[in-house]
């Protein structure tokens, strides 16, 4: 309702803008979304009096004036009530039938509210992707609970979407883990605790390759890396021991990712390891098709190397804009300019996961996707954009690419680090957030049986480990305070749940069947109702937001406008016993708990009937 209202105004104002004859013809979107904070600011409001100021050569007052006059000349527009101008700005403030209108469309629609039909789209959505032999850290948590809903999200505009689990499985760590299992030899502790006992095998070698650094034991540490790498080339060859060894390290790693995938709520639809590519050749036809296209280069120790140059990484993203250069004539001993050697194939031709990763590339364009989209840290911003460029010289020009980078998550103690020993697993954060949930449970209601405080604690736990890996913008660095986080006060998921429980408890407490929002119109709405109607009117520009930024922090952020606003509408008004408004703030909470459920639908986030 509210994006065709805005489409509506931006229409007629680049009608306007034409026939004024301003070059600024609405080559960018002119309206912004206000908040709805007193009556002299309308929903809608257009800055683009200032952005005319310079061409026209006159005051943007003046100039929104005329706007405005332009607006009311064209007639009226339904759902507007009056078109007003202050400081520049053209403000467009809502009538009674846009309120009807939006609470019908909530009920009428449910879940389908701000959903768009298919955009024939289709994308290929890489989240998650943990190492074998690991269980999932903290890191993990982030990725997984920003792609899960960022998928959603996607999902509700249209794309058509295949959501893949690319398992980092295959590489010369495999090769020092297999030979330390070897030596270790102990395959009952193996068969108790398998992922934790693989971990301590690589972070027992770590330590060990630490040790003969610091010492400066350099021909030990050469000697211990090309042990791992003779393991991992054998493994790669098709050794029939290692590869059995290697699949039980795999089968074991699955176990284990689905238990915490099953805790988050998290599905895919496809899970390939980097070794799928490997097995099933596509990383030969990349070193073939490189050598053979003379788009790779022999180096003087035997690897093969695609050159990568600054030029090539300017919107290597974008299909319609990419330009690399597929000259790889070049001399490795001469300055031919500054570029980075993206390796494809290693000395002892063992694939790099560079080559997995233009494997998968050559795969998935054969499935036919029109994007390719990967969550990954902010950290691989660079390698992201080489990957790219090294595809687009391959011949993979028609396909998007979109690296969804993200920002680094830690706790308030502090990050951690794999082989140095200090690994936060993101079971550990669950069960911290659980035990915390249970506590703040306990603390609001002393009269629950233990198995309901348990599936409540469970709801919450949930909602808060999803709500605050997406409240902030995707890119920003944070921290997670599992204490804070599980507070039913401040910007937390168990708040934005309350909220919502509170809504959910005033239309069972009613008990009778919610009025069509047209039959009680005439009722009368207070700023404290109207105030509300518009946060729910503005759920799918949200949604349009988190498409186009790829974040999924917009909608996080309207949850806690939402909530605030109607635990403003609550403290502030009669509902049950309202003397002239109870049906129309009956229909207007029904849609509130709509649209909750909605977008909890949307974020993973557990709608609980009792906190």
């Amino acid at each position: 309702m509210l994006q065709v209202l805005r489409d509506h105004i931006i229409e007629d104002m680049t009608t306007i803008l034409e026939e004024w004859g301003c070059a600024a013809a609405t080559t960018t979107d002119p309206i912004e979304i206000n908040e709805y904070t007193d009556a002299g600011k309308g929903l809608l409001a257009t800055p683009i009096a200032f952005q005319l100021a310079s061409e026209l050569g006159r005051p943007p007052a003046d100039i929104a004036a005329d706007l405005a006059d332009a607006f009311r000349d064209r007639g009226p527009i339904e759902g507007i009530d009056t078109i007003e101008t202050a400081g520049g700005y053209i403000n467009f403030h809502i009538d009674e039938t846009f309120t009807t209108q939006t609470l019908e469309r909530i009920l009428d629609e449910g879940s389908e509210y701000g959903v768009v039909e298919g955009t024939g789209t289709s994308a290929l959505f890489e989240f998650s992707s943990p190492n074998i032999a690991k269980p999932l850290h903290i890191g993990h948590l982030r990725n997984t609970v920003l792609g899960d809903v960022l998928g959603n999200v996607l999902a509700a505009r249209g794309y058509d979407l295949v959501r893949d689990n690319h398992i980092g499985d295959w590489g010369v760590q495999f090769g020092h883990l297999l030979y330390e299992f070897e030596q270790a030899e102990d395959t009952e502790r193996f068969e108790a605790e398998p992922i934790d006992y693989l971990l301590e095998l690589y972070q027992r070698y770590g330590r060990h390759e630490t040790e003969l650094e610091e010492s400066g034991r350099e021909a030990d540490v050469e000697q211990l890396r090309d042990t791992g790498r003779e393991y991992f080339a054998a493994l790669e060859s098709g050794d029939a021991e290692l590869r059995a060894l290697w699949e039980r390290f795999s089968d074991a790693s699955r176990s284990r990712f689905d238990a915490t995938y099953d805790r988050l709520g998290v599905d895919f639809d496809t899970w390939h390891g980097e070794s799928f590519y490997v097995t099933e050749s596509w990383t030969s036809q990349i070193r073939e098709t490189a050598i053979d296209n003379g788009i790779a280069i022999e180096t003087d120790d035997g690897a093969y190397v695609v050159p990568i140059y600054d030029d090539d990484l300017t919107n290597v993203e974008d299909p319609e804009q990419a330009d690399v250069r597929t000259d790889a004539d070049i001399d490795l001993d001469e300055d031919d300019g500054d570029y980075e050697a993206f390796v494809i194939t290693k000395r002892d031709g063992t694939t790099t996961y560079g080559t997995r990763d233009l494997a998968t590339i050559a795969y998935r364009v054969e499935q036919g996707y029109d994007e390719l989209l990967y969550v990954v840290g902010s950290e691989q911003r660079e390698y992201f954009q080489q990957l790219f460029a090294a595809a687009r010289k391959l011949g993979y020009t028609d396909i998007q690419f979109t690296h969804v980078d993200y920002g680094l998550i830690d706790l308030p103690e502090g990050s951690m680090s794999t082989r140095a020993g200090r690994l936060i697993t993101a079971e550990d954060v669950l069960d911290r957030v659980r035990e915390n949930a249970r506590s703040v449970v306990e603390e609001n209601d002393l009269t629950l049986d233990e198995e309901t405080a348990d599936e409540i604690a469970d709801g919450v736990a949930l909602g808060t480990v999803r709500f605050e890996n997406i409240a902030k913008r995707r890119t920003k660095n944070t921290t997670f305070d599992t204490e804070q986080a599980t507070s039913l006060e401040g910007d937390t998921g168990p708040y934005v749940q309350y909220a919502a429980t509170r809504a959910w408890n005033i239309l069972h407490e009613a008990d009778t069947d919610v009025s069509e929002p047209s039959a009680v119109a005439d009722q009368p709405f207070n700023e404290f109702d109207h105030q509300l109607a518009v946060r729910l009117a503005r759920y799918p520009l949200v949604l349009e937001r988190c498409e186009e930024r790829y974040d999924p922090a917009p909608l996080a952020q309207y949850l806690l406008d939402l909530a605030r606003t109607f635990n403003k509408f609550y403290h502030e008004n009669r509902v049950l016993d309202a003397e002239q408004s109870r049906e129309r703030r009956l229909v207007l909470v029904a849609a509130t708990v709509e649209m909750f459920e909605t977008a909890f639908e949307i974020t993973g986030i557990p709608m609980l009937k009792r906190m």
